[in-house]
């Protein structure tokens, strides 16, 4: 009987990687509204190194987490450096710059490696990483997250200009989470049409 190779493509996901990289971001966010813009960019700062200092100790940055400490370095900077009324601004709009940044990171990977690729690459062998299927769901789902991202900057500018509790739990709160949840569900079923493919030759 001739022999068979049975070659198997694991599914193209990206773990909890993501969402790690995103915590900076979410303290940011809760930081900046109950308590300060300082505190909350310092906090955010930290751990976003403490996030990003495994990939960099193997050799393997990622954008994501880089593009978060350069982010909250400069919050940082500004917080401690602008006088009292350019703060006060700047906290009133943080986090729709901040939603701006994250949507230029995922797009601006685009021209390099999609951001979600990196993470998946952790869970992927490197034999998949070259191959059609692997690089087109990575893409779209980092054009997915990047216009996720990019929605939401509106939302929060709204809730810095109305600048009451309620457009907060509204538009800073409320619909950014269910564009989150939303892009979480489409990023499972763009994970299941990568589903493993047995291929016998």
């Amino acid at each position: 009987m001739p022999s068979q190779t049975v070659t198997q493509e694991p599914p193209h996901k990206s773990g909890a990687g993501i969402f790690i990289a995103l915590v900076p971001w979410v303290l940011f966010t809760v930081l900046v509204h109950h308590s300060s813009l300082k505190l909350g960019s310092v906090v955010a700062l930290v751990a976003s190194v403490v996030i990003a200092v495994p990939g960099l100790s193997k050799g393997r940055p990622k954008l994501l987490e880089l593009g978060a400490v350069v982010t909250f370095i400069g919050f940082v900077a500004v917080a401690f450096l602008a006088d009292p009324s350019t703060g006060d601004t700047l906290a009133r709009y943080a986090r729709g710059i901040a939603a701006l940044l994250l949507a230029l990171i995922a797009f601006g990977s685009l021209l390099f490696v999609p951001f979600t690729e990196q993470y998946a690459r952790d869970q992927v062998p490197e034999q998949f990483w070259n191959t059609p299927r692997f690089k087109e769901i990575n893409r779209r789902l980092t054009i997915l997250w990047g216009c996720v991202f990019a929605a939401m900057v509106p939302f929060h500018i709204i809730a810095g200009a109305i600048d009451t509790q309620r457009a907060n739990l509204i538009f800073n709160w409320a619909i950014p989470i269910a564009l989150v949840v939303w892009a979480v569900k489409h990023s499972t079923a763009g994970q299941d049409d990568a589903a493993p493919a047995q291929a016998a030759r």
